[in-house]
């Protein structure tokens, strides 16, 4: 079918004359010049000015996403790190790193994550580091009755503790 089509326009070509044939080829490559132009070159060079356009601004948003994926990983890090094991086994290493094991005069589970926890006169000093190490490991205070012992700088805690937000 191309050859047929090739074949005629030779034929056609042929009964015109030599000057007649110059211009259809003048003519011939000045439309393809401008074919080229209007199909390919003129929308590349407008894409490539919408793209210098926007450049700037896609480069900023990419360095801002690269600082809050390095923030979302750190926080990512942090809470993994606070939120391993059971609630009951945070409870208890954390309990355990502060000497406090053995200080627990009761210890029930209320629900999967929420126990509730009732201490022998501690100092004061050790259950408030204790406390905040919890909080470091995600644990949560629902409820806390401090009670003073008869020794001076000892008291009883009776503790709700939740491993989810309060």
């Amino acid at each position: 079918m191309v050859n047929e089509w090739i074949e005629r326009i030779r034929g056609q070509l042929a009964l015109r004359s030599p000057r007649e044939r110059r211009v259809l080829a003048v003519g011939g490559l000045a439309l393809l010049v401008l074919l080229g132009y209007g199909g390919i070159y003129e929308p590349v060079r407008q894409a490539r000015m919408k793209l210098a356009e926007r450049l700037p601004t896609q480069r900023a948003e990419l360095r801002l996403m690269r600082v809050q994926a390095v923030e979302i990983e750190r926080l990512r890090t942090h809470v993994g790190a606070a939120g391993k094991g059971t609630l009951e086994q945070r409870i208890k290493s954390s309990a355990a790193a502060y000497n406090l094991g053995e200080a627990f005069s009761r210890f029930t589970a209320l629900t999967p994550e929420q126990i509730q926890v009732v201490t022998q006169p501690l100092p004061t000093g050790s259950w408030i580091d204790w406390l905040a190490d919890l909080e470091r490991k995600g644990v949560s205070v629902v409820r806390c009755r401090i009670s003073a012992s008869d020794q001076m700088g000892l008291a009883s805690l009776e503790l709700t503790l939740t491993g989810g937000q309060r």
